[in-house]
């Protein structure tokens, strides 16, 4: 079966630690999957690296590979940082759109997968049926659980949800939360993710302290995860200060990278807890199981959830877990081995810590739930794709598939800029520029044709033209439209 993989989180050159759990599972589907893969790429990030000199090759260095075997495109994503996020798939479309148009002419998937509701799961939408190609939505946790709570923001993830034709999400709770949102239950489908089974495993504590430079005596906490808000750190720095109060000795070590890097080393710094907590800054895939097998517990605050890889590599290596009740985290924790708090409770998270630290259980029963190898999970989500596969896509009164015709909003002006504007403020209508010499109905009449999708005349200039070409839209500049 030939996929292609649309979603920002996946390893770039920028940020090769992004996405691993998307990584993962395209390499286990690689096997028996054609795959390609679109990812588009933050302008910050990626104008941030190549001026400080990391990206001396561009996005798409041929060095560089996140799954051998598997081709990877990455194409800057412009959108306006943190304002007008409703409309950020209209960014993102306009950023990636000729790229990820011209690989679904030339690769001709029979079905695009795509991560994250909104924008990428929009873009891939549209995308996928303007070709007659099946569209599944894969959505993480907080994509639904956070962002689908608010607003514009949520209506325009719902959208996605009744487009596509297919939603496949990581726990039951997500699943339980869509259906309460109005999605048809019967379009859903729950795939755990799987664990690399071979990397993850249970391992001699002592060794893997010894390795990674770790004090060998004493209890250690280790939390792996983005340094991000939703993450919770701040929270656990707080239960850290709470225990040292208390008492109890301890390292704890954070393990990733990200924008609030600078503010938990001031909130460790005033916590007076130096040499205590340490940001050990991000890891490599193939270190992260030797910090799980040092650590006495993986800690995990997120204040919202699906399932988390981080939970089930923990578990694979054999390591109990303290975490926030949140999400999907109940189907996976064990009362039994593990610890589960409200979230944003610094006292509840040290109070479960202290616990672990304290009541050493022994010879306990083997856990109810143990995360799949890599392979098993990808059959899975194989056999969802597979359903969909050849399915004949209907267009929606909303989302045009293309080929399908439509009528044309016909713009009488000369100035490019002016079209630009309109063009930009709207994209349900396709749109052309009249002139004396060219009736409005005769250009309507041209533009209104299979062949066409959101096509732009413009009688004077072929300016737009290219503006128009970076949306990847179907684009044929007809010869009294040249300048």
């Amino acid at each position: 079966m030939k996929v292609l993989f649309y979603s920002y989180a996946y390893p770039n050159p920028v940020q090769p630690g992004l996405g691993t759990f998307n990584r993962s599972m395209i390499a286990g589907m690689a096997g028996e999957n054609d795959i390609r893969v679109v990812s588009p790429v933050s302008f910050v990030d990626a104008w941030s690296a190549r001026l400080k000199g990391k990206l001396p090759k561009g996005l798409n260095d041929p060095e560089f590979s996140a799954v051998a075997g598997v081709p990877a495109e990455y194409v800057s994503y412009y959108y306006t940082p943190k304002i007008l996020r409703t409309q950020y798939a209209r960014w993102m479309a306009w950023s990636v759109g000729r790229r990820l148009n011209r690989t679904m002419k030339t690769f001709r998937p029979d079905v695009v997968l795509s991560y994250w509701a909104h924008p990428d799961g929009e873009v891939a939408v549209r995308a996928a049926h303007r070709y007659g190609v099946p569209a599944v939505v894969m959505v993480g946790g907080s994509d639904v659980l956070l962002l689908g709570r608010q607003g514009g923001r949520q209506k325009k993830i719902l959208d996605v949800m009744s487009n596509a034709d297919v939603i496949v999400t990581v726990s039951e709770n997500i699943a339980d939360v869509l259906t309460r949102d109005g999605v048809d239950p019967r379009r859903i489908r729950v795939v755990r993710r799987g664990v690399d089974r071979t990397l993850f495993s249970a391992g001699d504590k002592t060794v893997a302290r010894r390795g990674l430079g770790l004090p060998e005596n004493g209890p250690i906490l280790v939390s792996i995860g983005r340094l991000v808000p939703v993450k919770g750190h701040t929270h656990l720095v707080q239960a850290c200060k709470m225990l040292v109060a208390r008492g109890v000795k301890f390292h704890c070590y954070l393990i990733g990278d990200g924008p609030l890097k600078d503010d938990l080393q001031r909130q460790i710094t005033e916590a007076g807890l130096h040499g205590i907590v340490e940001l050990k800054g991000a890891q490599s895939q193939n270190q992260l199981p030797e910090w799980y097998r040092a650590a006495d517990i993986t800690v995990l605050p997120s204040l919202s959830e699906g399932v988390p890889n981080v939970l089930m590599e923990s578990i694979a290596c054999g390591t109990p877990i303290v975490a926030s009740d949140v999400g999907g985290i109940p189907e996976v924790a064990d009362n039994r081995h593990d610890r589960l708090v409200p979230a944003a409770s610094p006292v509840a998270l040290a109070d479960a810590i202290e616990w672990q630290l304290r009541v050493r259980r022994t010879n306990l029963p083997p856990r109810v739930f143990e995360p799949l190898a890599l392979r098993a999970a990808a059959r899975r989500l194989t056999q969802v794709l597979d359903e969909v596969r050849g399915t004949v896509v209907a267009p929606t009164s909303r989302w045009h598939s293309f080929g399908q015709r439509r009528p044309v909003a016909v713009v009488e002006t000369r100035s490019a800029p002016m079209l630009e504007t309109a063009y930009r403020m709207q994209n349900s209508l396709p749109i052309a520029t009249s002139s004396a010499t060219r009736p409005k109905d005769e250009i309507a009449d041209e533009v209104d044709n299979p062949r066409w999708s959101d096509e732009v005349c413009l009688p004077s200039t072929n300016f737009f033209a290219n503006e128009l070409g970076r949306t990847g839209e179907e684009f044929v500049l007809p010869k009294h439209c040249q300048s």
